[in-house]
């Protein structure tokens, strides 16, 4: 089949109003990888946006029983990119939530799915670091010293250490150099589970945090 051909299937696919949004999404994604369409000139095609398109397909990668159930609960377009995000228990969270009425007023549709998806999936690595506080970090730059850790990441844990007690919010590049230097601290088992050091509820979570 050509790939004009499939195009047109693919558009009157999308365009078909008494189609579930189960059969748009196995129809359309078969179709359009079955001759190796490319999703700009598709989403041109068929009068949507490159990035709903995008969303749209990845639908498709999640299991067959979820999005069944997306399909059923038939959310806005506007959601399909956090919720193609998402693992299972996020997605059936999410959807849930928007056959409640409880939704702020002044929250749209996607922030508040994003805010249920969230309270599931429990808090990021950079949250987790960045709810550090300067004493936790003053700590953990001690402990890299006396362990003799490169100088240079002793003096930025100490930096970012004071900033915080002055109540400064680290910036992303900053917590960013942080979990590279925990990371560090992990390889060479200055952080480590179960530590003897008094310290173990700080260092599990440090260790949470960079997935060690």
């Amino acid at each position: 089949m050509e790939k004009i051909d499939v195009l047109v299937i693919i558009k009157k696919t999308w365009d078909n109003e008494d189609l579930s949004l189960e059969d748009k999404i196995i129809t359309i994604s078969d179709a359009f990888y079955s001759v190796g369409l490319d999703i700009a000139t598709t989403a041109n095609y068929i009068k949507a946006t490159p990035a709903e398109f995008d969303a749209f397909l990845s639908l498709s990668n999640l299991d067959d029983d979820i999005i069944r159930m997306i399909s059923e609960a038939n959310p806005p377009k506007t959601t399909w990119p956090l919720l193609a995000s998402g693992n299972d228990d996020e997605i059936k969270k999410a959807l849930e939530a928007l056959t409640t009425p409880s939704r702020p007023k002044n929250e749209s549709i996607s922030e508040y799915v994003f805010q249920q998806m969230i309270e599931i999936a429990g808090d990021t690595p950079d949250q987790i670091i960045s709810q550090l506080t300067g004493d936790d970090l003053f700590y953990l730059a001690n402990k890299a010293k006396n362990f003799n850790m490169e100088d240079k990441k002793i003096k930025f844990l100490y930096s970012v250490a004071g900033q915080k007690k002055r109540g400064k919010v680290l910036s992303e590049k900053q917590i960013e150099v942080v979990i590279s230097i925990f990371k560090d601290l992990a390889d060479n088992n200055v952080i480590q589970r179960n530590s003897i050091d008094n310290d173990k509820e700080l260092c599990d979570k440090v260790l949470d945090a960079i997935d060690r």
